[in-house]
């Protein structure tokens, strides 16, 4: 996607690409595609002006001010010739600031801290140490939870198809095969308090749930290392959370079969290691630039604004009664 006016800084026509000219016919060709720009047959100016993207390095006023006869049509010839891919950068600048994967990794888990504590605590688990939670806040996360875990394998399946370090493709996909049909240890939490699993499969999640796990499957299909930098927080166990949710269970009782297969799926991800998944994948990668670290750590936040967003929607559509949310 084109995000400048300016497409290049100092253009040349690629290597590899052949020019000739017959009468007013300027052929450019560049394996099995081409281009042919038509010219006055009388003025050089177009070929002086090709030979200078065929020498390169000058930058495109430079350009304009050696072929002064052409200057109004060059950002036109430019575009037209880009759109064929003949042309590509004279020099690239070195990128600098540059972070291995394990520095950026432990740069993630800082940020992250930092924005948790920004953020504050989740409505759900305040709610449960200060004892304000309802039992239908209990449900309906592990109904919304139900959505999320059903989701993983189509949210991983992307992550792939990108062209990546053999070990970053094994680990995503050990984690797509063990993540696989994890659902159902939900739906049985749900069935043992009565609630039909064949109904929970046909309820809507809700907005933010949706919101979600469509954030990180976005990042799996468009934005790779966002979506290895996202793993861990769908992973890493949170024992404080799980022992305010065991309480709360008894304290409103629901059996041990409702609350011990979600808590159980968390005890899987660390048994498993899923937990220490984004420092595993990411410790393959030996260079991450400056800008990629800024877009990763902002789609981060975003993603940890969105959950907690999540949270407090749970928390508020299930406060008073238990709403399936199935529309026919």
């Amino acid at each position: 996607m084109q995000t400048s006016s300016q497409r290049f800084i100092t253009p040349k026509l690629r290597a590899g690409v052949q020019y000739f000219r017959h009468g007013e016919e300027h052929h450019l060709d560049y394996r099995q595609q081409g281009v042919i720009l038509y010219f006055n047959p009388k003025d050089n100016s177009l070929d002086h002006f090709l030979n200078d993207l065929i020498q390169g390095g000058y930058s495109v006023t430079q350009l304009k001010t050696n072929n002064p006869q052409i200057n109004e049509e060059i950002d036109e010839i430019i575009e037209q010739l880009d759109n064929h891919y003949l042309l590509t950068e004279s020099h690239f600048e070195p990128i600098i600031d540059t972070l291995s994967g394990e520095q950026f990794s432990r740069q993630l888990q800082r940020y992250t801290r930092a924005w948790h504590a920004k953020l504050g605590t989740s409505a759900l688990f305040s709610a449960m140490r200060e004892g304000t939670f309802t039992r239908s806040q209990l449900i309906g996360f592990a109904i919304e939870y139900y959505h999320i875990v059903k989701m993983a394998p189509s949210i991983i399946a992307p992550a792939m198809s990108h062209k990546v370090p053999e070990p970053i493709f094994q680990g995503i996909k050990n984690l797509f095969l063990e993540e696989h049909d994890h659902e159902t240890m939900l739906l049985e939490a749900l069935e043992a308090i009565g609630i039909d699993g064949n109904k929970v499969k046909h309820t809507t999640p809700l907005p933010a749930t949706f919101s979600v796990y469509c954030t990180l499957g976005t990042f799996a299909r468009q934005h790779l290392l966002s979506f290895i930098s996202a793993l861990f927080l769908f992973e890493e166990p949170y024992p404080e959370f799980n022992d305010a949710f065991i309480s709360s269970c008894q304290k409103v009782g629901l059996p041990d079969a409702f609350w011990k297969p979600i808590v159980g799926h968390s005890a899987v991800n660390e048994t498993a290691g899923h937990h220490l998944i984004t420092d595993e994948l990411l410790c393959h990668l030996s260079a991450i630039s400056a800008e990629e670290t800024q877009v990763t750590l902002i789609h981060i936040l975003t993603l940890l604004e969105t959950m907690k967003i999540w949270d407090a929607q749970v928390c508020e559509s299930y406060q008073s009664e238990l709403n399936l949310r199935i529309y026919q």
